[in-house]
């Protein structure tokens, strides 16, 4: 055999391994091609809208903490964005300035790493271009598979895709930014927001079909908030991930027979909580709950094996929530938000919850834990307890949050109005508060959640059915019992942590409680008559929102430009609209609940009310933030 045929054969060989290798993690990923397609679908269209503007003063904070870690250290020594360490969420200890959100600066070190290397070969911009022109040939490809039109899907997908990146090439103009740290983070943000949707198709796809799985994908992805805050580098987006892959890991821990495969999943359910600690300790004690309570409510059995397993997934989740307390402050329970404000005006004041645009946001001012906790640490044992009762500390912090909530909604029920239902235009004293009604309501940023309205209906059925006819004993063992009561409690305890200081005026589509979109999708996948109208009226439901966002958008932007509206205006319009169609959602789904189906109907309200969100959220990008030159592919100008 000749050399040329050895050197053929192992190539071949190599390819081969290597393609097996890609397949097997592209499963593990992604599921299959439909978990692909939302993935890569989710990313392009995400990339449309994506800027170099720094939306919220805290991602300088982020930002720079980024850049600090890529030069080996935790501190941030001088600000590479903006002209000042004093910005929301820098923390001050022994002198030196900390940023927070570590798990997302972690997160986003990689991406930081690929772009500086791409940096050095090639224009950044290009590079961009190239990768969003690829991302829309996979997708079309893809696309092309899944509908049996694999020739086809390759075909456009390649003409669309070389006319996209020759376009950008042509007009492409140098990309003027200080340091590719923020680019890093908007880009880690992107590809987490495409997993939320993947998790959300994989889940779905599970508990009801293929088909399901798909459209609550598609929908999480670009029919949902997830498409604006993708490419805004903000926690909330982490944190909706983690929820949902605990969410999918309880899920998957309930449907196997095989005892080996139970407890690895539910130790994997865990790990999620450990890095939502990492990222913001309060919103990792609420998952924390949610599973711990969704969990041995819902166990099969509790072992020691069991139990140990969990455990031991827990506790290596938390390690580098630790290591890092532990790096910054010389304690383990001590993270950089319950450290002074870096700057000397702001020493004495606590850094809790998340930053505002001009302002680190509400909340309370002291470490919390009251008089008794104060007593112990002064005392001779306060020393040898201090790691206890600086644990002690921080949960009596965490209940003092969750009965703010309470009391807030208790003194102003209007809160929750504001908050879920009607922004509109209200008036704020924070600093940096435009003056501007630029803030949506959970329902007007996602209409379709109000079929929602009928839940109560199904769950009352539900145990009015298990009373009456009994209740097995496997029933609370039923991986989608377990699901949803996760998703519900979740959703209360989120709701109560930040409720207290909501509305807020740079909130924009309620991203405090951001996670609580993808688990409204999951939770209307879950109506039966959601299900049989995606299942029977699939064109529909496609047409009436490729209509929405293609017809309704442009007719959305002749209004826009004879008539001259502001952004607010123009995003109050559309809330108005999206409160309409919510409405008629409502109406549908009540009457769906009680035998009253029309799927046609709700294939349209579903199609346009997604339509409508997707449209909001480019009216965000394109109308609410800076000069348009100030978007990475600069073609969609």
């Amino acid at each position: 055999m000749s050399y040329r045929s050895q050197y053929r054969d192992a190539l071949d060989e190599s390819t081969g391994r290597a393609g097996v290798v890609a397949r097997r993690l592209g499963r593990l990923v992604f599921g299959d091609y439909g978990g692909g397609f939302v993935f890569l679908l989710t990313c392009t269209a995400a990339m449309v809208l994506w800027r170099t503007t720094y939306s919220i003063n805290d991602n300088l904070t982020v930002a720079n903490g980024l850049v600090a870690l890529s030069e080996g250290h935790l501190h941030v020594d001088t600000p590479t964005y903006g002209e000042t360490l004093e910005t929301p969420g820098m923390a001050e200890y022994d002198g030196k300035a900390y940023p927070r959100n570590f798990a997302h600066i972690v997160f986003a070190l990689p991406f930081l790493w690929v772009l500086d290397g791409i940096a050095a070969v090639a224009d950044v911009r290009i590079a961009l271009a190239a990768l969003w022109s690829l991302s829309m040939f996979a997708t079309v490809s893809v696309g092309g598979r899944l509908v049996d039109r694999r020739e086809l899907g390759h075909l456009v997908g390649g003409v669309v895709a070389l006319a996209s990146f020759g376009g950008s090439v042509y007009v492409a103009t140098p990309l003027l930014v200080d340091h590719l740290a923020y680019l890093a983070l908007q880009l880690a943000t992107l590809v987490a927001a495409a997993g939320s949707a993947v998790v959300v198709y994989r889940l779905l796809s599970r508990i009801c079909s293929a088909d399901i799985g798909l459209a609550a994908g598609v929908a999480a992805g670009v029919a949902s908030p997830a498409l604006l805050w993708a490419t805004i580098p903000k926690r909330h987006v982490l944190t909706a991930l983690f929820a949902l892959l605990t969410l999918f890991c309880l899920y998957r821990s309930r449907e196997t027979d095989r005892i080996a495969t139970y407890r690895r999943y539910r130790a994997a359910a865990y790990v999620p909580v450990g890095l939502t600690a990492w990222l913001n300790a309060a919103e990792g004690i609420v998952l924390l709950i949610a599973i711990v309570v969704a969990d041995f409510v819902t166990a099969r059995e509790n072992g020691i094996r069991t139990l140990a397993t969990v455990a031991a997934g827990f506790l290596v989740s938390l390690l580098p929530f630790f290591l890092t307390n532990y790096l910054i402050s010389g304690g383990p329970f001590t993270p950089p938000r319950m450290l002074d404000r870096y700057g000397s005006d702001a020493v004495g004041a606590r850094v809790t919850g998340g930053g505002t645009a001009g302002t680190s946001g509400g909340g309370s001012t002291g470490a919390g834990g009251g008089g008794i906790v104060d007593a112990i640490l002064s005392s001779s044992i306060g020393d040898a307890a201090a790691p206890l009762i600086s644990t002690i500390d921080r949960a009596l912090l965490f209940t003092q949050f969750l009965s703010h909530g309470l009391e807030a909604i208790q003194r102003d029920p209007s809160r929750l109005y504001h908050t879920f239902v009607r922004s509109g235009y209200l008036e704020f004293s924070s600093p940096g508060a435009t003056g501007l009604a630029i803030n949506v309501a959970f329902l007007e940023a996602l209409p379709i959640a109000g079929a929602l309205v009928a839940a109560p209906v199904v769950a009352i059925r539900a145990v009015v059915n298990r009373v009456i006819g009994g209740a097995s004993p496997a029933f609370r063992s039923r991986p989608v019992f377990a699901a949803d009561v996760f998703v519900v409690i979740y959703g209360v305890l989120i709701t109560l942590l930040y409720i207290y200081r909501l509305p807020l005026h740079a909130m924009l589509t309620v991203r405090y409680v951001y996670p609580l979109f993808p688990l409204a999708i999951y939770a209307i996948a879950r109506l039966r008559w959601v299900r049989a109208t995606v299942s029977e009226r699939p064109l529909w439901l496609a047409f009436s929102y490729a209509g929405t966002v293609f017809i309704g958008g442009q007719l959305i932007l002749i209004a826009v430009v004879i008539q001259n509206y502001t952004a607010d205006e123009t995003i109050q319009g559309i809330a108005l609209l999206s409160l309409a169609v919510a409405s008629g959602a409502m109406l549908w789904s009540l009457f769906a609940a009680f035998d009253r189906l029309n799927e046609s109907v709700g294939a349209i309200l579903l199609g346009l009310g997604s339509g409508l969100t997707t449209i909001l959220m480019a009216v965000f990008a394109f109308l609410f933030y800076g000069p348009t030159d100030e978007f990475v592919l600069q073609i969609i100008l």
